[in-house]
């Protein structure tokens, strides 16, 4: 997902999504960008001091080209790697020290994480933007043994994104392996979906920090707020058409569904502003 192209005197000028992304990015020797799409992220990073060096990844060839161009545009191109291929295949182990994914769905962020485990073991920081299935993607770093540093939802063109800093389990999560926790080999999709069976079983607590974040709702984000407040929107009418409907099959389901989300979006509001 591309950013602004305004250009000023440090770099592209970010919107508040990658903006968000490049703040909370620590400083780092080489920074791998998964998904790089026109590069603008890539160039703030450098100019911004955050990286000596970056490497820009797409599997696309066409936005890879454009940041290619862009690089030229603000004096980046000598300090930057362009590769063309999935995830984090395009790497070697060693090569970098930190990684940013952000503008992916939720699945296929964890899928790059597993995959490129060994590249990921040498990392200090992964930085993630993740489009959907966020408590998904909280659920299994947990499992993973990742621990989110810092986290932060914020608005661009009326749609709300989450950012995520997270630190690796280093050396251990190189030798994870999806077939050592069940008795017989399971494929990644397989294996995601019996973790996502396992979170919608657990707890209304334990499903309502794995929805909202524990970080955000403790520091009483106030876009968490407002972003909660249009989820309660979005459910009611969503219940009350459902309610227009009691013949159609599937309706009685659905409903029960919607209360369940419901009690857990306010269990976020009370740990926000309860007494």
């Amino acid at each position: 997902m591309g950013d602004t192209t305004e250009k000023t005197e440090i770099g592209p000028k970010l919107g508040s999504r990658l903006g968000a992304v490049e703040e909370m990015v620590k400083s780092a020797q080489c920074i791998a960008d998964i998904g790089c799409d026109h590069g603008y992220l890539s160039i703030a990073l450098l100019k911004n001091h955050k990286a000596s060096r970056v490497i820009a990844c797409d599997i696309h060839a066409g936005p890879l080209t454009q940041a290619r161009e862009n690089a030229g545009l603000y004096g980046t191109t000598e300090d930057m790697d362009f590769r063309l291929g999935d995830g984090l295949k395009v790497l070697k182990e060693g090569e970098s020290n930190a990684g940013v994914i952000a503008g992916m769905g939720g699945p296929l962020a964890l899928r790059i994480l597993y995959e490129g485990r060994a590249i990921v073991a040498d990392w200090s920081q992964v930085v993630l933007q993740i489009q959907s299935k966020i408590a998904l993607v909280r659920f299994v770093l947990k499992k993973w043994g990742f621990v989110t540093d810092d986290e932060r939802m914020v608005t661009e063109d009326g749609k709300f994104y989450t950012v995520m800093s997270i630190t690796p389990p280093g050396k251990t999560f190189a030798g994870y392996s999806l077939s050592d926790t069940d008795e017989e080999e399971t494929g990644f999709e397989e294996w995601l979906d019996r973790a996502e069976k396992e979170l919608s079983e657990a707890s209304t607590e334990e499903r309502c920090e794995y929805t909202y974040g524990c970080r955000l709702m403790k520091d009483k984000s106030p876009v968490l707020s407002k972003f909660l407040d249009k989820e309660e929107e979005r459910l009611l009418a969503l219940s009350e058409s459902l309610e227009q409907k009691p013949e159609e099959e599937s309706v009685g389901e659905r409903l029960a569904e919607l209360s369940g989300e419901m009690e857990i979006l306010m269990l976020a509001k009370w740990r926000m502003y309860g007494k």
